[in-house]
Formats: C-alpha cells, structure tokens, sequence
C-alpha cells in the first residue's frame, strides 16, 4: 500500500533525533575528547610534555571532534542547520586547520602578528578542546533535551497568503536604513573606530536593516510550503533580492551576510519541505563563503590601491558592482581562489588569539566582569546617551595590547573561550562553555527540533542562527544583536500577522 501524500509530508517534517548506539557514542565522545585535552593541557603548561610534538595532534583531535557533529549529521540524514555543526566547523577552522596549517608552513597561513606565543599555542588547542567537549556536553545532555521538549510551542498566525505589499514595505524599510548607512560611513566598516560604530544612530539604523532580512524570510515561508516548493517564487524572490543583497555584502565588507541569507533559505526548505541534502549544502555553502571572501577581498584591495573609489552617492553606488565585476574578472579563477582560500585562512586566527591570552593575558587591564554577561539585556536595549558608561567590546583593547600600539582592530577575534578565560579563568571556561550548550539546545529544541514547530519558529531560528554561530567572537556583542534580531524579528512577524489583513488577505493557521 502506498504512503499518503500527508503521511509522506509528516515523515519528512518530522524531527531527526538520534538514537541507539550512534546516540550513546556522540554523547560519550565529547567526554573523552575534555578527558584528555584537560590531561593534555595540564602537560603542556607543566612541560611535561613537548610542545613541538603535542600541537599537531592536538589540532587534530580538535578537528575530529569539532567535524563529527557535521559527519554524524551527513551519515545518519540528520539536520545540518542545528546550530552545533557550523559552531564546530569554526573551531575546527579557526583552531584545527589554521594551525595544521601553520604547522606546515603553507603559503596560505600567514604568521600571527601580535606575539611570540609558540610556548602555549598547544594549551590554547586544549583549552579549545575542553570548551567544545564541555559545549557538546550541554548541548546533547538528555536531560536538558527532554526537558526543551516539553516547554510550550510558540504559535503565531500569519496570512495564508502572502501579504506582498507588506513585505515590500518591510524589505524596503531595511533597504534604505542600510543605504543610509553605507552612504554615511564611507561604504565599508573597517575604516570606522569604536566610537562611531558605537553610536546610538548607528545601531538603530543596523537594526532596521535587518528588517531586510526577515522580509525575505518570510517570503521563503510562502515559497516553500509544507508540501513543496514554489519554484517560481523562489527565483522572482531570488532575482530581486540577489543584486541588492551582494552589493550591501560587498559594500559593508561583511563576507557572510549574503551566503547566511542563502543559508537561511535552504534551512527554511530544510523545515518546511525536508528535501535538502547534506553533501548539497555543504558543497553550496562552501562554494559561496569562497566567492565572497574573494570578492569582499578584492574590492578592498582594489580600494585601497585607488584603483576603485568608495561610494559616495547613489550614482557611484548603482556603478560600483560593474567596476568590481571587472577587476574579479581581471584577475583570473586561479588567482581569485588563492586570494579567496588565504583571506579565509588568515581570518581564522582564533587559536593564536587564545595562545595570546594564556601567555600575556594578565597585561591586558579590561573592565569585564562575569556580572556584565547578565546585563546583555540591558546593554542591548539601554542606548549609550542614556547610559554613556555602558562598557564597550573589548576585543580592540585586547588587541593593541598585543600589538603593543593604540588603535582599533574590529577583525580582531578575542573568541568566546578566550573572553570566558579572561572574565574567570578556566573555571570561566568551563561553566561558560556548558551553559552556551544548553542555550543552543534550548533554542533549536524549542523552535524547530519539535513535531509541533511553525513557521514562525522556523523563521526566528533561522534569522538567530546566523548571530549565534560566531563563537569566534566575544560574547556580548554576539548576544547583543541577537536580542535586536529576536526583538525586531517578533516585530515584523506581529506586524505582518496583524496588518496583513489590511492587504487585502485573509489571516489564517495554516502556514
């Protein structure tokens, strides 16, 4: 007897969980892995064990385990957009193949710029080790799983059909917050210092460009229903947003930001239509984080050599993408991937970073305390003219102590471990690390990891799944726009839930 199309929709809808043997080992796994880093650790900062010796197999340990979320999800059909697989591919990144890399001496891995750390770079692996075994343990704790399953479902309705002049009325509003923006700021954010970029205006018009963002979200819930995908849709969505969103990404200098908005997408078709393959997304994503660093890399190169100009107005801005269609095409596939892999490469330096804090952190005078974790709410919706002493990131102050000169490095990446370990050492480190577990946990469990998720779950997840991620950055300015993007996500949603009946359409239950 044949399966019923709903029987075959509710399957593909339904929640992969893992169970059985395979289970029972990716729990046990992480236990091991944190055994011996903390072992290994212990040695290396003792010198009972050689360093020379120790860091490559370090690295690779740490690049086994930091890779099996993502293997184990490829092999068993399991959900690649759990926020667990991308969170090890950065450590497996920014801490394995960086330094197994530098440990070759590759071309590709340029020397770190800030101080002579060869003494500790194997106990910052270690370390890194211990915080992502310690993350695993959070994040797959059984008791903590059972417990996100049985909080209420967050149900909201949303028009049964889509409300277009609300959505363009939405994508439009995110639209010219970032034009204004890049049209104030010179078009890319490398050249603004901390205090700029820590205005009041500014964020407020950040944070309206992500009205962008959901809009097209949203769209992608009516282009990919529960029992298929509208095709059409997707590339009249696809046509319109394309252009726009690449020459913001290009503009801004934020390579991710158009691949994440790819990402969100397929992970909106992961939970509506459940059709996506694993070695599809793997190859897209990488595909499109390499076309990206290269471009992104090209135009500032280009830039910096005046052989492109800034946008100034919107002439420039509309004549922008040809010039730099030019020189990518003047540079040649082989060159390009070359400029691409080596950007990629030598922004992963988060192993360096954390080797940079275990020999030298105690010269770094910040005024961060534990107690500022649990004012991210605060900070996120307190403005600084309000509360002009509201502290400010850090990583900069780190980074012209390690440079030995004053000046602001936003690319600098202090890491989440590297931030808990300043804030209270290793104990930091480990209650830090558990407890983000449990936070991607709850948050996946609860919004989409359930048979009664919605789309609007699917939507929010999603459009937090890109903030979350960077865990190679420091922590609050990661949570900070994840509060704003969840703050204004609930905004729109309301907005097009409530108002959408204003269009010309009938709200119901049933997307």
């Amino acid at each position: 007897m044949l399966a019923s199309r709903a029987d075959v929709v509710g399957r593909r809808m339904a929640p992969t969980r893992d169970s059985g043997r395979s289970g029972r080992l990716l729990v046990a796994f992480p236990a091991v892995a944190v055994a011996a880093a903390a072992g290994a650790a212990v040695a290396l900062l003792s010198g009972a064990l050689p360093a020379e010796s120790a860091v490559p197999g370090l690295a690779v340990g740490l690049s086994v385990l930091a890779l099996a979320p993502a293997l184990h999800a490829l092999i068993r059909g399991g959900d690649l957009f759990q926020p667990i697989v991308p969170i090890g591919l950065f450590f497996f990144l920014d801490f394995g193949m960086r330094t197994l890399l530098v440990e070759a001496g590759s071309d590709l891995a340029e020397p770190f710029v800030f101080v002579n750390i060869d003494d500790t770079r194997g106990a910052a692996i270690a370390l890194a080790t211990l915080a992502l075994g310690l993350t695993y343990a959070g994040y797959y704790a059984p008791w903590w799983r059972r417990a996100v399953r049985t909080l209420p479902a967050a149900h909201l309705a949303l028009p049964r059909h889509m409300p277009w002049a609300a959505l363009i009325l939405i994508y439009a509003a995110g639209v010219v917050a970032r034009g204004v923006l890049l049209l104030e700021h010179g078009a890319t954010f490398a050249s603004l210092d901390l205090e700029a970029a820590l205005t009041d205006d500014f964020n407020v018009l950040l944070q309206l460009g992500g009205f962008s963002q959901f809009a097209v979200l949203l769209a992608g819930v009516y282009a990919l229903g529960r029992d298929r995908a509208r095709v059409g849709v997707v590339a009249a969505v696809l046509a319109v947003i394309a252009p726009i969103e690449a020459v913001f990404t290009v503009a801004f200098g934020a390579k991710h930001v158009f691949v994440f908005l790819l990402v969100g997408l397929a992970g909106l078709c992961n939970y509506r239509i459940r059709r996506l393959g694993g070695f599809r997304f793997l190859l897209g994503a990488a595909v499109a984080v390499i076309v990206m660093f290269g471009v992104v890399t090209i135009y500032r190169d280009r830039v910096n050599q005046g052989v492109l100009q800034r946008p100034t107005d919107v002439a420039d801005l509309m004549a922008a993408p040809a010039g730099l269609a030019g020189e990518v095409l003047a540079t040649g596939p082989g060159e390009f991937l070359q400029v691409a892999l080596r950007t990629l490469v030598n922004r992963q330096t988060s192993g360096e970073t954390v080797a940079s804090i275990l020999a030298y952190g105690d010269a770094v005078n910040v005024e961060a305390t534990g107690v500022d974790l649990a004012l991210i709410p605060a900070f996120a919706f307190v403005p600084r003219a309000i509360w002009p002493d509201k502290p400010a990131p850090f990583s900069p102050q780190v980074s012209s102590t390690f440079r030995g000169v004053e000046g602001n490095r936003t690319s600098f990446g202090i890491t989440h471990t590297g931030d808990l370990y300043l804030r209270h050492g290793l104990v930091g480190v480990v209650i830090g690390s558990l407890a983000l577990g449990l936070l991607y946990r709850l948050l996946y469990g609860w919004l989409v990891d359930r048979p009664d998720a919605t789309a609007v779950g699917a939507v929010l997840y999603v459009a937090l799944f890109w903030r979350i991620i960077f865990v190679n950055a420091e922590l609050i300015p990661v949570y900070v726009q994840a509060i704003r993007t969840l703050v204004v996500g609930v905004i729109v949603l309301l907005s097009i839930a409530y108002a959408g009946p204003l269009f010309g359409r009938t709200r119901a239950r049933g997307t």
